[in-house]
Parts: C-alpha cells; structure tokens; sequence
C-alpha cells in the first residue's frame, strides 16, 4: 500500500486531473472540443496534431482530454479512408470530378495531388468535425435532461421516506407511470412558470408541488384536497418546507393569489357548472403572467380516449359515485378560457398506460380584466 506521504504527494495530481477531465463539459462546450479534435484529426500535420490540438483547446478554453481524444477519429484502421477521402473530396474541388484508381490498379501521385489532398482533408474535417460536434451536443443535452428529470424524482421521493410504506409505494409508482410529470418537468425546466406561490386544487399527495420545489426549496406551495389521508401524508413529507397543505372542497376552497395553479384529474368530479365556475375562479387569483394549468381525459374519437373515460368510469364506481365523470369537449373548455381572457396551449398526453389526456396551459396576459373576487362555494366533491 502506498505511504501516507505518497499520497500526500500523489492528491493534488489526482485533483489535477479531475479537474481537467470535468473542465467545460457542458453540451456547446463539449460538441466544440469534439469539432477541434476531430478537424485537427484530419489535418496532414502528422506529429504536430496533438500539440496542435492541446494548444488550441487551452486557447480557447475546451475540455483538452476530449478534444485529444476526438484526434484518434485518425488511426490505423481508419486512416486510409480518411487519405482517399480527403483526396478525392478534394480533386473534386478542385477539377469537378472524382480521382479514378483503386488499390490493385491505378493509384494517385501524391505529389502532384498533395494541393487536393490538403483541401479536401480541410474540407473532410470541416465536415466530419460537425458532425461528431452534433452528435456529441444532442447526446449530453438529451444526458443532462434525463439526470436532471432523475434527480428531481429523488428529491420527490425522498420527502416521503418517514411517511407510510403504502404512500411511499403510491407515490414511486405515480411517478413512474404518469407521463404527466415528465411532461411537468420539461415545463418547469423551459423556466416558463417563475418562482412565485403555486396552488394544487386535489393536490393528493402533492406530488406536483413536489416538482415545483426542487429547484427552489423557499417556494410558497398551497394544496388542497378531501382525501385527509394524503393531506396528512404530505404535511410530513413537506415539514420544514414553504408548504401548507388544506383538507377542503375545492368549490369551497378560498384560491390565494398564485403565479401558478394546477388542476390535474379533478374537474371531471365536478358538474359543468361547477368546473367553469372553479376555472373563472383560478383566473381571477391568477397574478399577471401567471398559468392555470389543468388534465382531462380526452373524450376523442381514438381508442386511446374510449379507454381514458372508461377508466374514469371504473375510478367512479370504486369510490361509490353515482353518476359518472363530467367531461366537457376540448372546444368547451378552450372557449372558456378563451372567453376570459387567457391565453391557451393545449397539448394531448399519451400515458405509458393505455390511456390519453388532454392538458391545457392558461397563460393570464401581464395586463389583463380587472379581477373578479373568488367566493366560496358549498358541496362535497371527490379528489384523487
């Protein structure tokens, strides 16, 4: 083993070189560290390339390990395409017309090519340089989105570790199967809905709320739900957190101001009037720029909707409801929304279960009607 002095010397090397394996490895950063080294590659500067290329990521501040070993695109296996590629790119350039020799036959004069071969290698960095530089940008920008995605889930997840074996189970298997949080997620990361209070109507076990406070710990996040057992479940899990989690009616709810507010899978609970009036509600406490956001099953044409609205039909009758699920045309609710004011994306969702939804983004303009005061309703309604 080494001696404690051999490390002592040997820890800052080490710390050296993690430094230079980590430097600038940001998707833009990366792709043109990979561009440099792939260009220089392919340059005819052979036993200067890789002090060529060093010299120039340093200059221009990329990661030098990455950009060294993109040099290695040029090695023995690939090297004679490279050649004959670069010559005959280049004779093309330069005459209109491609060399004719093979390797049993006819082959070039290097000499009096060497004009050809040193533009179309050029030319054939350029190229391959640019291609290596997309590939490797789309691969570390698709990476980061999926670790970021990753990270986020486990900080969800770990809100929940002290609470009940089956809300920790609820919760994992919500989100792995409801593409409604991958899809959140992306909303979130566009940084498109601020950092301002964020409302849940049927917040469950605040899942959602969950998401908005992972990038900021101090956001103000209300939710509300008639489900006690999950309210209670998210109390714990959000203690110590800018959170306030209600057992309420929605229709009785009073909506604090909020720059965001989420409504998934609970006007359909609702009747028609009572879903128009709790959107006119969330509109009026929406803050200028704020986004009312909200999740319905898609009452379409395609199998994927027939099986959504009977799967909310299946959801009603396991929890004793009468009647089944309330759920207005896509142009009902966008002509609501509409008609007060907003300003409306609407997206389909296909789930990772056989099911389909259509979500609707609500954007309140910066200047806007003047508000309308939200007043309390009465009556019981079930939430997820």
């Amino acid at each position: 083993m080494p001696s404690q002095k051999t490390s002592r010397l040997l820890d800052p090397l080490r710390q050296f070189a993690a430094a230079l394996l980590k430097e600038h490895l940001d998707p833009g950063h990366a792709a043109a560290a990979v561009f440099l080294g792939v260009f220089i590659a392919n340059v005819p500067i052979y036993g200067f390339q890789t002090v060529a290329v060093i010299a120039l990521a340093a200059l221009l501040r990329l990661n030098k390990p990455l950009a060294f070993a993109a040099t290695f695109v040029n090695n023995p296996l690939l090297q004679p395409f490279l050649i004959v590629g670069s010559l005959e790119l280049g004779h093309f350039l330069m005459t209109g017309r491609f060399l004719r020799f093979s390797l049993a036959g006819h082959r070039p004069d290097f000499k009096s090519e060497f004009g050809a071969w040193v533009l179309g290698s050029l030319v054939l960095g350029l190229l391959l340089g640019t291609l290596g530089a997309a590939v490797t940008y789309l691969i570390l920008r698709l990476r980061s989105g999926d670790r970021a995605q990753r990270e986020c889930v486990r900080f969800v997840n770990s809100r929940f570790e002290g609470c009940a074996r089956s809300d920790r189970g609820f919760v994992r298997w919500k989100l792995r199967l409801d593409r409604i949080f991958d899809v959140f997620f992306a909303i979130l990361a566009a940084g498109e809905l601020g950092s301002g209070t964020v409302v849940d109507l049927g917040c469950g076990y605040g899942i959602a709320l969950g998401y908005c406070a992972f990038r900021n710990h101090e956001r103000r996040l209300i939710g509300c739900d008639l489900n006690t057992r999950r309210i209670d479940a998210a109390r714990k899990a959000f203690a110590g957190m800018n959170a306030e989690f209600v057992a309420s009616d929605v229709r009785s709810f009073k909506i604090p101001r909020a720059e965001m507010i989420l409504i998934f899978d609970v006007l359909q609970y609702l009747t028609r009037a009572e879903q128009l009036a709790l959107l006119d509600r969330c509109f009026s406490a929406l803050a200028p720029g704020g986004k009312l956001i909200f999740r319905v099953p898609d009452r379409g044409p395609g199998t994927t909707s027939r099986l959504s609205v009977a799967f909310d039909r299946l959801i009603f009758l396991w929890g004793g409801n009468q009647s089944g699920p309330v759920i207005l045309s896509a142009a009902e609710y966008r002509d609501a929304l509409e008609g007060a004011g907003l300003q409306v994306d609407e997206r389909r969702i296909q789930n990772r279960l056989p099911i389909a939804h259509l979500l609707f983004i609500a954007a309140r303009p910066l200047t806007a009607r003047n508000e309308v005061a939200s007043e309390p309703m009465n009556g019981a309604v079930s939430e997820r």
